[in-house]
């Protein structure tokens, strides 16, 4: 008999690892777009080309996470690691754009943003899709 990866404990905690760094991010991310939306409202002032993109920005990057969390959750499909390990790479390079004051003051939020980043990486790494179960024969 076969194990399937799922059968493993480092592909089992990277599943539970990345489920829950995904919810987190969907919750940040439910917050981070509720605060555009507001703002989108609030500048009536500013252009609005440079407030649509933003909005338009923000809501695309939250459906992504936002199915891929769904996409762990479910079914521990095989996209879901490649777009975890993508999530996670620009979560990353976000972070360290904050950190240096680039993306904005410095803040504890690069940081936070820093390990949020290196533990979604690291648990989509470890986190295997399940095997197709194997004729027997």
């Amino acid at each position: 008999m076969n194990a399937t990866p799922a059968d493993h404990l480092p592909t089992r905690a990277g599943w539970v690892a990345l489920r829950i760094v995904l919810l987190l991010e969907v919750v940040g991310g439910a917050w981070l777009l509720w605060n555009v939306v507001v703002g989108f409202f609030a500048s009536a002032g500013e252009p609005l080309g440079s407030r649509l993109s933003l909005l338009l920005a923000v809501v695309i990057w939250w459906v992504w996470i936002a199915a891929t969390a769904w996409g762990a959750w479910k079914h521990r499909a095989s996209w879901v690691r490649g777009s975890a390990i993508t999530i996670h790479v620009l979560l990353f390079a976000a972070a360290t754009g904050i950190l240096q004051g680039l993306l904005g003051p410095q803040t504890v939020l690069g940081l936070e943003l820093l390990v949020l980043a290196l533990a979604g990486f690291v648990a989509a790494v470890l986190a295997k899709p399940d095997a197709p179960a194997e004729p027997q024969g």
